[in-house]
């Protein structure tokens, strides 16, 4: 196919009951000049003939096959050096958006050649009920990193993820220092608050199991972000996004470890941030969570 104006990377694993509103939903867009990159990560149930009948109806759609089950992050990895074109947006597979979203998106990026544009519109399905969150553009450097980690919530210039070596872990949270890394290296950030991208919570999903040593690797991402900002001019303000950040994965490690776990994850988010008093600052963290959460609900109504 021609060069696209965007490529919509999608890491697939057992999705079956989900990946076809996922993809009606993006063959449906707006915004047609698109390639849609479904990396099948060695499902092992009816994902894949679903994938391949796709493939069928739409030349749009491209089909990459691991030959063993690599994760989210080496997937995305994967799509991004296959992408063809210009821009690179991401879904994930249990997910659905509204038909204008990579249009607005697209819209926002280009106007002053932007490095990024980020979505600030979620509605979050979880059973029977629904929220919308809107954010307010206010910093959209903690946008992109504290409040909309993951991928999908923005789109990228091809050019500036490959010219910055930006790509995803490969352990648990892979989502959280290419999002540092991309608030910490531009000042070119769009946003767009018209499309919706409607998130699935889902109770068998990775983010609902039992937390794991090997869980806290995610705490050493925050390590990394640190070290990048040791001789930075702005480093009070990055210092200060990095924290906001913690208190998500100290909140989300802490709640779902068992008593045991528990000590060591204070113990570890203590060394990383010389914290004399770790507790207290897990239930700052799980207050200011909440209430931001409740603050981009009621600004939605």
């Amino acid at each position: 196919m021609e060069t696209p104006l965007l490529s919509v990377i999608i890491p697939v694993y057992n999705a079956k009951d989900y990946i076809k509103r996922c993809l009606e939903s993006l063959i449906n867009q707006k915004l047609n000049d698109i390639e849609i990159i479904l990396i099948n990560d060695n499902s092992d149930d009816e994902t894949l003939s679903i994938l391949k009948d796709y493939e069928k109806k739409d030349k749009r759609i491209i089909l990459i096959n691991n030959e063993k089950n690599e994760g989210a992050g080496a997937s995305r990895n994967k799509g991004i050096l296959s992408a063809k074109g210009k821009y690179i947006g991401f879904t994930d597979n249990d997910d659905y958006i509204s038909n204008d979203y990579f249009l607005n998106l697209y819209n926002a990026i280009i106007e002053n050649d932007y490095d990024i544009a980020v979505n600030l519109k979620i509605e979050n399905h979880k059973k029977n009920k629904s929220k919308i969150h809107l954010l307010a553009p206010d910093d959209l450097k903690e946008i992109i990193f504290v409040q909309r980690t993951a991928p999908w919530a923005k789109i990228f210039k091809k050019e500036f993820l490959i010219k910055n070596g930006i790509k995803f872990d490969l352990t648990r949270g892979e989502d959280i220092y290419p999002a540092f890394l991309s608030a910490f290296l531009t000042n070119k950030i769009a946003y767009s608050n018209k499309g919706i991208y409607h998130c699935t919570i889902r109770d068998d999903s990775i983010s609902h199991k039992k937390i794991t040593i090997s869980d806290t690797l995610e705490l050493d991402i925050y390590k990394k972000c640190l070290n990048l900002i040791l001789s930075n001019k702005n480093y009070n303000y990055y210092f200060k996004l990095i924290k906001k950040r913690s208190l998500i994965s100290l909140d989300f490690l802490y709640s779902g470890a068992d008593k045991p776990l528990k000590k060591e994850i204070l113990k570890k988010y203590s060394d990383i941030f010389n914290s004399k008093f770790p507790y207290i600052e897990y239930l700052k963290g799980k207050f200011l969570i909440r209430l931001k959460r409740l603050k981009t609900f009621l600004y939605a109504k």
